[in-house]
């Protein structure tokens, strides 16, 4: 059996299993690109901070290149 969510009429709540359903189509498809859409900012947040971390251990190893590359320099010149 269901009933009607006090201030919310487009909620229902099944009174066995407490479960809320939103009631009308339009609402559940919105919800349901909210929360996909929510999950693609979280995931490309997540790619972005791998992406920033990739490319500062590449700076580093340029830096420890050009060190490398200086170093051979001074050998080749002895």
């Amino acid at each position: 059996m269901k009933r009607r969510v006090e201030g919310h009429p487009e909620l229902t709540k099944d009174i066995d299993s407490g479960v809320i359903d939103i009631h009308e189509s339009n609402d559940r498809a919105r919800y349901r690109i909210a929360k996909q859409h929510s999950r693609m900012v979280q995931d490309s947040h997540a790619e972005i901070s791998e992406l920033k971390e990739e490319l500062q251990e590449l700076s580093g190893l340029k830096e420890e290149m050009n060190e490398i590359k200086d170093l051979l320099k001074k050998l080749l010149s002895n």
